[in-house]
């Protein structure tokens, strides 16, 4: 009697851990990733969303996809990107959003300076993006790292449309040449604490009317103006890089 009570227990016992297995099998083959759709930020590239599309392609294990592997690698291989997010859906779909920070500046045509002061490559945005954006000249060490002062003057020089009349070289958080677009021969040398320039018209204004005071329009000058006070005016002979007179 006891034998056979035993086997009743043992049957009873491998029946529920089928059942479990069984149920576990199918919940997981309900509850699977099979079908990615993609929601991108509008700024991203083609050619970005192609290769974020190959390689959640790669990631693909036996007709379905692991979300903590997939989002593992997507920030790994793609770390200029701002926000990965996935929602599931019914029917094992899901959809898969991709974020980019916001641009601020073109640099050197080459590179793009964030909102989150990142500077990433600039083929990580379309075109239409990147042709409204204020081109920035810099040295290679703005393209390690920019400063909190240095981006409050990037995005103030924006909002003050310095960038529509002055092209913009930046060679340190101390050293900044602006050149006038409508007279070349002429450079303010600023730096970051000097910005925002709400004043910058008006001083512009007056160096103008200096310079032709001196009866020099036709040489290259160059006024710095990073101290108290006082406006440095220099001539240079062969454009601002020339040799000074």
């Amino acid at each position: 009697m006891g034998n056979r009570i035993s086997l009743y227990f043992f049957t009873a016992l491998i029946s529920v851990f089928g059942f479990f297995a069984l149920f576990e099998q199918m919940r997981s083959r309900v509850c699977d990733i099979r079908y990615i759709s993609y929601s991108f930020d509008p700024h991203l590239s083609a050619q970005v969303r192609s290769a974020i599309e190959k390689q959640v392609s790669l990631l693909e294990c036996e007709g379905a996809y692991q979300v903590s592997a997939l989002m593992r690698e997507l920030s790994r291989i793609f770390p200029e990107i701002e926000q990965i997010d996935i929602r599931s859906f019914p029917h094992n779909l899901a959809e898969l959003s991709i974020s980019a920070p916001r641009p601020v500046a073109i640099i050197n045509n080459s590179h793009v300076l964030t909102d989150m002061q990142s500077i990433i490559p600039s083929n990580y945005y379309a075109q239409y993006v990147l042709e409204r954006l204020p081109h920035i000249r810099a040295s290679e060490l703005l393209l390690e790292s920019v400063s909190n002062e240095v981006m409050a003057a990037i995005e103030a020089s924006i909002k003050e449309h310095i960038f529509e009349r002055f092209s913009v070289t930046i060679e340190s958080e101390q050293l900044w040449r602006l050149q006038d677009n409508a007279d070349p021969l002429l450079t303010i040398c600023c730096n970051a604490s000097c910005l925002p320039i709400g004043g910058m018209k008006h001083l512009h204004s007056q160096i103008k009317a200096l310079v032709k005071q001196k009866g020099a329009t036709q040489t290259a000058w160059m006024a710095d103006v990073r101290f108290s006070h006082q406006i440095v005016l220099s001539r240079y002979k062969g454009g601002r890089n020339g040799k000074r007179i």
